[in-house]
């Protein structure tokens, strides 16, 4: 990284401020291109920057907190300057910096949490008081830009957080705002009445299980009649799933610890932790990036269910090319949760397969049969899909609408097409980067052996890089 790009790491309050509203004004400048959506129940408004004021403060709450805490850290260090005790002021400082950094990071995921639980709450309410049609209003840009950016910033606890942990949680809770808001639009909110049976002052067990098997009952209605739900559906599993298995890797396996603590260690040896700001800021701006096919099927599919026709050839009799290209978006939707569900049952395969075989046995067995690593491979066909969905959506309704509306559409769906493809490109470098990286470690350690030749000449290796290089990661 140049050095030009790395701030002084005598101001981390401003470091932090400066970077993190940069992400959000990106995304409110953004905005103007997104709007102009009126088609029956479709009601998409051009954000303001307003509507973010109170995590704006929140922000710059954080980072006066910080300010405060490198004052007095400088004042003491200044006071103890003179004296024999340099070096244990010095020990004293940089446990105090880090135990700021620890609370701000810890809290930013909470107030993550807080802030969707909150807005599914307020969607489901104003659903059940009242009996008439709800206009789709999807979570605004700059919201979706917070949401991303928030649970990234865990890095600045440990590095390995911010693609891990923040990865998922950004994708899970970006992606249930949107389907919160698809699902009480067509009057079939999420989580109804959690309001009044979990709050600060009560909590009521009955009304959570109600509250929960509604939810599951509406979801099993939404899901076949709404694509746009089906996607976000889609992505909600994956980013949740990830969270869990990361959760369970890091509790009960010791060597994914460990391989957490070398990777801290080397970002430490890289300087201050406020070094990792443009770092996390970019990962954030992927994350976002990776929804946006979502924002494009939830804005111009609303209507479309998953009910599959007659075939792609079938649809030559019955709409011609408009219909191709619906049945093609139902199926690429469909190639997102695949390749997501491809991901999960190799990391669940290879878990399970190494409890039982030992840590260091070579898993040829199950998906990995046909996949040398379903889970690179799976993430890389579930983004790719999704991203082909947002393309196909957009063709879908150009052509459905006529040349009337051509021109227009094409212009307001540019920003979140170029996204789009960002988000898939960048992903995809990053897993192949992985899968190179793994293939390396799997050569050299069974590479002499008659099992592990057999199983490269059956199995796909996925996306790679090349040459291989050796690279410290996850399996």
């Amino acid at each position: 990284m140049p050095r030009s790009m790395i701030l002084p790491a005598r101001s981390p309050g401003r470091l932090v401020g400066k970077l993190s509203l940069c992400f959000l004004v990106f995304a409110g400048a953004s905005t103007p291109l997104t709007a102009a959506f009126n088609h029956g129940r479709l009601y998409v408004p051009a954000p303001t920057l307003s509507k973010v004021q109170p995590s704006v403060n929140l922000v710059g709450g954080c980072v006066s907190s910080l300010r405060d805490v490198q004052t007095s850290s400088k004042r003491r260090a200044g006071s103890l300057s003179m004296s024999a005790q340099n070096s244990n002021d010095s020990k004293k400082k940089s446990r105090s910096k880090r135990s700021a950094i620890t609370a701000v990071a810890l809290g930013l995921l909470v107030f993550t949490s807080s802030t969707v639980v909150n807005a599914a709450k307020k969607t489901a309410v104003a659903a059940a008081a009242s009996d008439t049609v709800v206009p789709l209003v999807l979570p605004t840009i700059p919201r979706l830009a917070l949401v991303c950016l928030l649970p990234t910033l865990l890095g600045y606890y440990k590095s390995e957080y911010g693609v891990s942990y923040g990865y998922g949680t950004a994708i899970a809770a970006s992606s249930y705002l949107i389907l919160s808001s698809i699902a009480t639009a067509a009057g079939l909110p999420l989580l109804p009445a959690m309001k009044e049976s979990l709050s600060f002052t009560s909590f009521q067990t009955a009304g959570i299980l109600t509250s929960l098997s509604t939810t599951l009952k509406n979801l099993q209605t939404l899901l076949p009649t709404s694509l746009p739900a089906f996607h976000a559906a889609a992505l909600f599993i994956y980013g949740t799933r990830l969270d869990l298995f990361l959760f369970y890797r890091e509790v009960f396996l010791a060597r994914f610890r460990a391989m957490r603590e070398r990777i801290e260690e080397r970002a430490k040896k890289q300087g201050s932790r406020w070094k990792r700001t443009p770092f996390l800021v970019s990962c954030a701006f992927l994350y976002f990036c990776m929804m946006s096919p979502l924002l494009i099927t939830s804005q111009l599919c609303d209507g479309v269910t998953m009910t599959c026709g007659p075939g792609l050839l079938g649809g030559l009799g019955t709409g011609g090319l408009v219909s191709i290209l619906e049945q093609s978006l139902r199926l690429s939707v469909f190639g997102a949760l695949f390749g997501f569900l491809l991901g999960a049952f190799g990391d669940l395969n290879k878990t399970i397969s190494k409890a039982v075989q030992g840590e260091d046995a070579l898993i040829t067995g199950g998906i990995f049969r046909f996949f040398r690593h379903p889970n690179y491979t799976g993430e890389v066909i579930g983004w790719v899909s999704s991203c082909l969905a947002g393309f196909l959506a957009v063709a879908w309704k150009m052509l459905s609408e006529g040349s009337g509306g051509r021109m227009p559409l094409w212009k307001s769906m540019a920003p979140y097409l170029l996204t789009s493809v960002m988000g898939a490109i960048g992903i995809t470098f990053v897993l192949a980067t992985a899968t190179t990286g793994l293939e390396y470690r799997q050569k050299e350690k069974y590479g002499d052996t008659d099992e592990y030749q057999e199983w490269i000449k059956k199995s796909w290796v996925g996306i790679k890089m090349a040459p291989a290089q050796k690279e410290e990661g996850g399996e």
